[in-house]
């Protein structure tokens, strides 16, 4: 019967049949989901379920974003009770892979299951996730527990995009989803001041407690309020509904990142590059990536990719941008603090409120971009200033020293704010434009999943730069008495009682210097970004031209 869909496709058009529509009733969708209408009432946009379900949503997002950016002060103070710089990496690695490995996985889920409890399910998870980071008593247990919270991550982000799709009208689901985006970036403010003042007055545990209360609180909300049908659908044998899961995709997939994490983080360090060990682990990574190319290619539109989607020239530049673009933004937020802890010697809150300029001034430029976009209809001009202003700021970034002045510290702060504020939460826009609607979910989730795996790939690249440089560096200095590998493996708020005080200032050079090797990866992303910049087509956003022209497009929602 016809050409087959996508799961995504499915999700979309079995949740808008079941939640929307009243008029038509399609016989049978593909795949042999028969799908069946439900004459619903529009959704009461200014009733108090819907609004307080706006509101579990958005608690939802703060505390995924607040997990994303609320480690980048405590990083120092928790290396210091693990001993554990080495890993600096993984802490955010952790997270963000899991976040970006069961993205479309994700996405699968709510195509085939209730979304309310698909997102209820992965808040358990990222809550389980939380408690047990806050608890670990080792470095490895750290890690569990951050790709644990991961995992939930990744549908809760999605989530709230696909459910508030379902609720809210096409013409009017801009402005929700802005709500969720400016919740986005105001947890990105507030979570290194919230994670220095933990580490300070507490303890770094409670950046993780923290969610405990906030998810708990949406969750209640969303078990009460929330009120979403199903998909309807005929049921599959199990190994039929298996493989819509494209299991094997996610089964190569998964561990070819893992191979090349972990090359990135030891090789130059624990072992040599031509070690039989990093040779291992990129044989092993390239063999399982064309692997999971190839499953892509013979599973057609159950891939976790379909390859249509993924070869759509809009889709595939704009993913390529993000993935430069929030992987060099990433790897700052990780590293400016200990610029500001270890060569200024700052505390871990004081650190949250030198990076103030950087956050608020990416968080207005969000703001401002996505009114003057919604008004003018054009986006790419954004994403070409974006990579132009943030390649700016980023090598402005790359001079600083132990002797940079207020001034210029904050100033190249502001510079890489605005830069990478200007196109940070386009990418989703781009997509709805050059895609049909029934394949925007699925786009959208190709870009998210490769925003957090550049985010998670390249923050691993420059720890291993930093650790390798810093290394040799103290080495080189030929300090007596000085356990180099003590001084690395302590952290960045030990390093003034560790070191003597007449090679202090020679140990921060050396310490500012391996900075910026971790700050030059984030140079080189922003300058490759333009790449995507200037590959999209050139379009307007959908329905632009229909609300120049005062014409509407409404549709009728469930009532929840």
């Amino acid at each position: 019967m016809g050409e087959k869909t996508s799961d995504l496709q499915e999700a979309m058009a079995a949740h808008e049949t079941d939640n929307r529509h009243d008029d038509v009733i399609p016989e049978k969708a593909s795949h042999g989901l028969a799908l069946e209408a439900a004459p619903m009432q529009p959704t009461k946009l200014n009733s108090i379920g819907f609004i307080l379900t706006m509101v579990a949503l958005a608690l939802a997002v703060f505390c995924v974003a607040l997990d994303n950016v609320i480690i980048v002060t405590a990083i120092p103070r928790i290396t210091d009770d693990f001993h554990s710089v080495n890993d600096i990496g993984w802490y955010g690695s952790a997270y963000l892979l899991p976040t970006c490995a069961f993205q479309l996985v994700s996405g699968k889920l709510y195509s085939r299951y209730s979304a309310k409890w698909v997102f209820m399910s992965a808040l358990i998870i990222f809550e389980v996730g939380s408690l047990i980071t806050a608890l670990a008593p080792t470095s490895v247990a750290f890690i569990v527990g951050r790709a644990i919270s991961g995992v939930g991550a990744a549908a809760l982000f999605s989530g709230a995009l696909i459910i508030i799709s379902l609720l809210v009208p096409p013409e009017k689901a801009p402005a929700f989803q802005g709500i969720n985006g400016a919740m986005f970036g105001i947890s990105s403010v507030v979570a290194p001041l919230i994670g220095g003042a933990f580490t300070d007055y507490v303890t770094w545990r409670w950046c993780f407690y923290i969610n405990l209360p906030i998810g708990g609180v949406a969750g209640v909300i969303v078990i009460f309020f929330l009120h979403i049908q199903p998909p309807r659908k005929t049921q599959l044998p199990f190994f039929q509904l298996l493989q819509k899961f494209d299991p094997l995709g996610t089964v190569l997939f998964l561990p070819s990142i893992i191979c090349l994490l972990l090359v990135l983080e030891s090789g130059g360090g624990d072992w040599a590059w031509n070690d039989w060990r990093s040779i291992f682990l990129l044989v092993l990574f390239g063999v399982l990536l064309i692997a999971f190319g190839v499953d892509q290619f013979f599973m057609g539109e159950d891939a976790t990719i379909p390859p249509r989607i993924g070869k759509q020239r809009t889709v595939a530049a704009t993913s390529f941008f993000i993935l430069c673009t929030f992987g060099s933004f990433t790897n700052n937020i990780y590293f400016i603090p200990l610029y500001f802890q270890a060569v200024k010697g700052t505390t871990a809150e004081g650190s949250g409120i030198y990076m103030i300029p950087l956050i608020v001034s990416n968080v207005v430029m969000l703001l401002l971009t996505g009114i003057i976009t919604s008004k003018w209809g054009h986006y790419v001009p954004f994403f070409i200033g974006c990579s132009v202003l943030s390649s700016i700021g980023c090598g402005l970034i790359t001079t600083w020293d132990v002797d940079t002045p207020t001034g210029q510290w904050v100033g190249y702060q502001i510079l890489e704010g605005i830069g990478t504020g200007m196109a940070l939460q386009l990418p989703p826009i781009a997509v709805q434009s050059a895609l049909p609607n029934a394949d925007i979910s699925t786009g959208i989730a190709t870009v998210i999943m490769l925003e957090f795996f550049g985010a998670a790939i390249f923050v691993s690249v420059g720890n291993n730069l930093f650790n390798t440089r810093l290394f040799r560096s103290i080495e080189a200095l030929n300090i007596p008495n000085l356990d180099t590998a003590n001084v690395v493996q302590s952290g960045a708020t030990t390093l003034r009682q560790l070191v003597p005080a007449e090679y202090l200032q020679d140990v921060l050079v050396a310490y500012n210097d391996s900075l910026r090797w971790a700050f030059r990866i984030s140079l080189i992303l922003a300058c490759l970004s333009i790449l995507g910049a200037v590959g999209m087509e050139w379009k307007k956003i959908k329905g632009h031209e229909k609300v120049e022209h005062g014409v509407s497009n409404g549709s009728s929602t469930s009532d929840n």
